[in-house]
């Protein structure tokens, strides 16, 4: 059928700019509230207030998004983009700062066709807002089958997040069926902690490496609701009530386990290395602004926390899975702040809020072995930094500040290697203001990658990832 683009369109295939890249990066728009893409089979207007986001590389002409809608009746958009056009578009605006008119959105729709709220025993098919109540998804994060390598982490490609008010669930998205899974008391309970997996108010899940093939560990942020951070460990290969299972959620351990709290305190400086895990709340890891988590893809045991009352963190995880199962009490963890929260002004850090930790990388002939931490700021102007997983190099390279309807930047997502750049090169971001737009944000020293017969000599595990995902499809 036709779909004829809504008056109001701002910034499908490089419109109207809704954030100001500094420090000598470039942006374009990617697509925004209102667009509804012609001729690409859907009848779907994106809706407002975008949040979380999540890419997958479905085959190597097609990057898929997934656009969280942080409303009351909220959705997941998903957007198709033609690889090859956006990279036209990005070395065109490295070369010009346009895109030259190229193309590169080609559909978008819900992400999901049905939905169950009991591990898939019954489901409720959807293709829009109108017999769902979902409410609030704010971060996400998408994760590839054999995450960590083969049969670690996902064993499927996965979108996991939550509804972020009093009481939520958190959710997991087949993203190859379009099928949509509650986990919060879906879950069943495996021993050795507090059985299944909680409603609370989620902002994001951080799924660690076990090291062995048999669990998943997801850290659990709660931005309000318990103020409690958790991890929850997943049996793979068993259903909700514990039998041999090979369907979605039991192969990606999503139908059956447990959670702990994790004991400490975010350190007012320096590092606490005295984390540990528990199955009662007392003396658990409390903060009233407990925000997005994600992790390192060169070290996957450590991960990144953005508190927007108190700065930015990184943990360091040691799990026990030794003899076949988690043991908690010789399990642990330490907490090193790496960034103040300050604020007061467009050029101090502060309210942290979405966070990307991107693999091992080269830019401009400097090599960082660990990455690059990426943050959107969760303020009316929405700044945004890199940095070195140190903490050093702190550098602002974008915001919304003087746009027009623009507001807080969120959902941060490091795309580069899923379309032949180097890791920390193209990102993408999203404005959340009465305007809610996508767009892309591009490093000064944005470096392609050789063609695919090499790439696992310049991208390390990512590039082995994304290798695996094209020789599958």
């Amino acid at each position: 059928m036709t779909v004829v683009l809504t008056a109001n369109a701002l910034a499908l295939d490089g419109g109207t700019l809704r954030v100001n890249p500094r420090g000598g990066w470039m942006a374009f728009e990617v697509i925004s509230v209102g667009d509804n893409p012609v001729n690409d089979g859907f009848d779907w207007a994106m809706p407002e207030t975008f949040d979380g986001i999540g890419a997958w590389l479905v085959d190597p002409d097609t990057l898929r998004l997934q656009i969280n809608h942080e409303t009351s009746d909220a959705t997941i958009s998903e957007v198709n983009l033609n690889v090859t056009n956006l990279r036209v578009a990005i070395q065109n605006v490295i070369a010009s700062n346009t895109t030259g008119g190229v193309g590169f959105v080609e559909s978008a729709r819900q992400a999901y066709d049905r939905w169950s709220n009991n591990g898939g025993a019954t489901w409720v098919d959807t293709s829009n807002n109108s017999n769902t109540s979902f409410s609030r998804f704010c971060s996400g994060q998408s994760y590839a089958a054999h995450t960590f390598g083969t049969d670690r982490g996902f064993v499927d490609d996965v979108y996991i997040t939550g509804e972020e008010t009093s009481g939520g669930r958190l959710f997991a998205l087949d993203l190859a069926q379009h099928d949509f899974y509650q986990l919060s008391g879906a879950v069943g309970g495996a021993g050795g902690g507090v059985a299944g997996l909680p409603f609370d108010a989620y902002e994001n899940a951080a799924l660690l490496d076990t090291g062995e093939t048999a669990h998943v560990a997801l850290l659990l942020s709660p931005d309000g609701g318990t103020q409690r951070m958790k991890l929850f460990i997943g049996e793979k290969g068993k259903d909700a009530a514990g039998n041999p299972s090979g369907d979605f959620l039991a192969r990606n351990g999503l139908a059956y386990g447990s959670y702990y709290y994790l004991n400490d305190a975010l350190p007012s400086s320096g590092t606490s290395s005295d984390g540990t895990f528990d199955d009662t709340a007392s003396g658990a890891l409390s903060s009233s602004k407990l925000e997005d988590v994600d992790t390192s893809p060169s070290q996957p045991q450590q991960m990144v926390l953005g508190d927007q009352d108190s700065g930015l963190f990184t943990f360091d995880f040691t799990l026990d899975f030794s003899g076949g199962g988690f043991h908690a009490a010789s399990s642990g963890f330490s907490i090193t702040k790496i960034q103040n929260h300050v604020g007061g002004s467009l050029e101090r850090f502060g309210d942290a809020d979405n966070v990307e930790w991107t693999d091992a990388t080269v830019l401009a002939g400097l090599s960082y072995d660990h990455g690059l931490i990426f943050v959107n700021e969760d303020n009316s102007n929405g700044e945004i930094w890199m940095m070195e997983p140190s903490g050093a190099g702190l550098l602002k390279i974008g915001d919304t500040a003087g746009i027009s309807e623009a507001a807080e930047s969120t959902g941060i997502f490091d795309i580069s290697a899923m379309i032949g750049y180097r890791p920390g090169s193209v990102l993408l971001t999203n404005n959340q203001g009465s305007a809610s737009s996508l767009t892309v944000l591009i490093n000064p020293d944005a470096t392609p990658v050789p063609e695919p017969s090499t790439l696992l000599l310049v991208s390390g595990g990512l590039a082995i990832l994304i290798l695996r995902r094209a020789d599958r499809a």
